[in-house]
């Protein structure tokens, strides 16, 4: 077997890879070529985060699981802090901060409906009702929300309550997350960027395409594709 060097091929995934990396680094960069501000990449991720961000909005079915709780008292001790002891406070709920440790006791159904609550108005960018209401930033106001449910869940871990661990967690997953992650994010639909949407695929495929013939013809090049050698004759 002998690898044989063609120039030709050689030249072309070269030309193939260098237009590839030199296109990867537009895309990239604002300075070159911006839309809206924003590198292609940039405003293409933040299109998709829009669109994404209506199929991730549970929260009104959610209350329908805070309502079963109602009237459900809560007592627990937890990890804690000034700020997540307010936010039970708000929630009618007695608690007693000392040296970290966080004593809860209230309703649990009205504490999961002011978390409900608040993870709405941060989803939907409504802050500034939520930084009124607790005097700092409605982001963390989900994360200690977040955290202080987490804690709770550990607690019933140990009580082996696994239908309210159940419970606690899709409301921790599907309501505090996605509002953690989306808030600042205006929710669009997929129609209103059907074009931008099929452009994005339809290159996303010639792109990788291109990447694929530039692989194939460097091999090609360096002589990667191997091919039968003369026999040698014998004397």
């Amino acid at each position: 077997m002998a690898l044989v060097m063609n120039k030709k091929e050689f030249a072309l995934g070269a030309v193939l890879s260098i237009t590839f990396f030199a296109l990867l680094f537009v895309m990239h960069h604002a300075t070159v070529i911006s839309i809206q501000g924003k590198s292609l990449v940039g405003y293409t991720d933040e299109m998709f985060v829009s669109v994404s961000k209506g199929s991730v909005y549970f929260i009104p079915d959610l209350v329908q699981i805070a309502d079963k709780y109602v009237g459900k008292p809560l007592d627990v001790k937890i990890n804690g802090s000034e700020k997540s002891a307010m936010l039970f406070e708000k929630a009618n709920a007695k608690v007693e901060l000392k040296d970290g440790a966080l004593k809860i006791t209230g309703d649990l159904g009205d504490i999961l409906k002011n978390v409900l609550k608040d993870a709405d108005a941060v989803f939907k960018g409504e802050d500034e009702r939520v930084y009124d209401r607790y005097g700092y930033a409605g982001k963390e106001v989900v994360h200690q929300w977040w955290l202080s449910l987490k804690g709770i869940e550990g607690v019933y871990k140990k009580a082996k309550k696994f239908d309210d661990i159940k419970s606690l967690e899709t409301i921790r997953i599907k309501a505090l997350e996605p509002a953690f992650n989306f808030s600042g994010v205006e929710a669009t639909s997929a129609s209103q960027h059907a074009l931008g949407i099929s452009t994005v695929v339809v290159f996303y495929v010639i792109y990788t395409v291109w990447w694929g013939y530039a692989i194939y013809f460097l091999s090609e090049g360096v002589g990667l594709m191997m091919k039968k050698s003369k026999e040698k004759k014998e004397a």
